[in-house]
């Protein structure tokens, strides 16, 4: 092993070993918590998807009866723009 320079403290293997051993719980709260990483946008979307694939029926309904109710909304208002556009032109 190369010798260790004087600004600096060197750690064999072993001794790092021992120190985060020793040290991890105050580490741990200090910090609050382990850091967790960001995941990317698409490890986002696929979890996502993975989530809606895997919804139990009534979970389904609780999302599907709503969007349902918007969707006519907005298809009755598209309807009505269209026949009075019609009816105009």
């Amino acid at each position: 092993m190369s010798e260790c320079p004087e600004d600096l403290v060197c750690f064999t293997e072993d001794e790092w070993t021992d120190f985060l051993i020793e040290y991890e719980l105050d580490i741990v709260n200090e910090v609050g918590g382990m850091p967790v990483s960001q995941t990317s946008d698409a490890a986002e979307i696929a979890n996502f998807t993975w989530q809606v694939l895997f919804l139990s029926p009534w979970e389904l309904a609780y999302i599907a009866l709503p969007m349902s109710v918007l969707a006519f909304y907005g298809l009755t208002i598209y309807g009505l723009f269209k026949y009075i556009q019609r009816k105009f032109s």
